[in-house]
């Protein structure tokens, strides 16, 4: 019975012996990754939202259920005595859906989330130096001890310049590949979240044959008689950046005739000596002889115009600038900085992304794309699985290849029924055209645009009575009409579009202009240029006095968002506590 004890115990201490040592073995580990190979960052500020996140607040816009983030903290280029941004004030209290549009969503009793947790690679700078594009994690030059996550633009020995919101280096356009585009781009609308109210419009035209159906697109053109199918006309989607609300853009209707023309001069002298703040939106251009309105013109200004009106064609010009006000080309705004006033810039730079599914083979899918004043267009037979692109101007096939079905969908015996994943850009003056995550062929690139009309290098915003809102909602309404260009068809078949989506390029805004805007700036040996996604709150080499970062203060590159959580309220026992629980679908690599 004695030795019997002894050697239970005896055992337990061996047990207890190879605990001790795996656990001193796990501590060890640790300390090794964490000092050699890998170690956790947190963000805490907004610069490269939306794709990594700062202290943020989770919202469900209340009308179309879109998820999205609202920023509650950024870079110290957001402050109140910046010429750039400013917080407006009750700003932290409301922010606006940057899916449906729908604005003041009382977030005020939101609780704060955590930014992201970053896992990053420590010492792969030690091998290699940091390639354009490329998200890196460096002690700020101007406060060691801080740790920055940014994006790099411009290498060593590079001559940089920011011009119109892209990056040029030594004088050519940098432009991003494939799977740079959708490391970046942000989203613009998608389809498949639909606003549950009467006054909001989808932000895509649907042509004949085409109906919305609880977030789907949907087509019913099977024909039974095969010898009409090559006769079938294309069904086009045709997109329209449709705003709810808001906006700096500017919208004109021609007013000439002398009834217009005597009910305007009355209303005008009526709201001069009237302390209403819409009024001002409101500009008559004798010289072009047009009403023009900045922004959404509001329900309530439409609605007093009419209501004092005395004329039908008056009348006619209000309905007709109201419906065109809500008309506005694609910008760089975020919904993540809905608290933050800022400039905005036009963005010409969009993809297209699509997922199209069919339960009767469609002869062709079609995709139009512009590119400054041309326009091109991409045709996808699914039978063979040729993918042309075609300059529709010069009538000429300048691209051509072909994609790889979906290998599950081969294999099923019903040969009718298919479905693809169609990405189309033309970010950087190029287009790019992926099936099923891969590019069909070489990126196309364009040369010869048009600057004159496709670049606008100051915001959108413009006051009326101002001499050079002309101009501008000119190039404004321009820009509208080509961006209008984007649509997606097909020809023949059963179709049903499950997903639709509009996103954006990177829009890098001029900032404070201290580097890298007016001028070239040399990057000097051993240092990088680097930036913020998010451009208008973002501190980084265009506005610090020491712009660049030396590659001694390189930590690593990040490769991994691990760990996210989100606030939840724990009730127990009468008394509730705050947790955080994980969070898993924020949990992925980084590009």
């Amino acid at each position: 019975m004695p030795r019997s004890y002894l050697n239970d115990d005896s055992f337990d201490l061996r047990w207890l012996r190879s605990a001790i040592d795996l656990a001193i073995g796990f501590v060890i580990v640790v300390i090794l990754l964490r000092t050699f190979i890998l170690e956790g960052y947190l963000i805490s500020t907004g610069s490269m939202a939306p794709g990594l996140l700062g202290f943020h607040r989770r919202i469900a816009c209340p009308s179309c259920h879109y998820d999205f983030a609202f920023g509650v903290a950024f870079d110290d280029s957001v402050d109140a005595s910046s010429p750039v941004v400013t917080e407006p004030e009750g700003s932290r209290r409301y922010a606006t859906c940057p899916n449906c549009g729908q604005i003041n969503i009382d977030v005020s009793g939101v609780p704060n989330s955590h930014g992201d947790q970053l896992l990053v690679q420590k010492h792969v700078y030690d091998f290699r130096q940091p390639r354009r594009w490329e998200v890196i994690v460096f002690r700020n030059p101007a406060s060691p001890g801080e740790a920055y996550v940014k994006r790099v633009t411009g290498l060593p020995g590079e001559r940089i310049q920011l011009v119109n919101g892209d990056v040029f280096i030594n004088g050519e356009l940098a432009r991003k590949d494939f799977h740079q585009q959708l490391a970046m781009r942000i989203p613009v609308c998608n389809v498949h979240y639909l606003a549950d109210d009467e006054d909001w419009l989808l932000p895509w035209e649907l042509g004949e044959g085409w109906s919305a159906d609880g977030g789907l697109l949907v087509t019913a053109a099977a024909l039974k008689d095969p010898t009409q199918a090559q006769n079938a006309q294309t069904q086009w989607l045709r997109f329209r950046n449709w705003r709810w609300f808001g906006g700096h853009h500017l919208a004109e209707t021609p007013l000439t005739d002398e009834e217009s023309l005597t009910d305007w001069a009355a209303l005008k002298e009526r709201y001069d000596v009237m302390p209403i703040t819409w009024s001002s939106r409101l500009d008559f251009d004798v010289e072009r002889q047009v009403l023009r309105c900045e922004g959404v013109m509001p329900d309530d200004l439409q609605r007093d115009l009419l209501r004092q009106a005395t004329s039908a064609s008056f009348k006619s010009s209000i309905n007709r600038l109201a419906a065109l006000s809500h008309l506005s080309p694609v910008t760089d705004r975020y919904g993540y900085n809905a608290m933050v006033e800022s400039p905005e810039y036009l963005v010409s730079d969009l993809m297209l992304r699509s997922t199209i599914a069919w339960t009767s083979q469609p002869d062709t899918i079609q995709a139009q794309v512009p590119v400054g004043n041309q326009i091109f267009g991409v045709v996808i037979n699914p039978q063979t699985t040729q993918v042309e692109l075609i300059d529709i101007d010069e009538r000429t096939v300048v691209r051509s290849g072909r994609f790889v079905l979906n290998a599950a969908l081969q294999s099923q015996r019903d040969a009718d029924r298919g479905e693809l994943l169609l990405e189309v850009s033309n970010f950087d003056q190029q287009i790019i055209v992926a099936i099923n995550g891969q590019p069909c062929f070489d990126a196309f690139e364009i040369h010869d645009i048009d600057s004159a009309t496709d670049a606008l290098e100051a915001p959108v915003a413009a006051r009326p009575g101002n001499k050079l809102d002309a101009e501008k909602a000119v190039q404004i309404a321009i820009k509208v009409e080509q961006q209008r260009r984007w649509a997606l068809g097909v020809q023949g078949g059963s179709v049903r579009i499950n997903d639709l989506e509009m996103f954006r390029d990177v829009f890098y805004t001029p900032g404070r202009r201290r580097h890298a805007v007016e001028s070239e700036f040399t990057v000097p040996e051993g240092c990088y240029f680097v930036q913020g996604d998010n451009s208008p709150v973002s501190s980084d080499s265009r506005n610090w006095s020491d712009p660049c970062v030396p590659h001694r203060l390189l930590v690593g590159r990040p490769f991994l968002v691990h760990l996210p959580s989100r606030p939840a309220v724990l009730e127990f026992g009468g008394a509730r506590r705050m947790i955080r629980v994980p969070e898993w679908s924020r949990i992925r690599y980084i590009r």
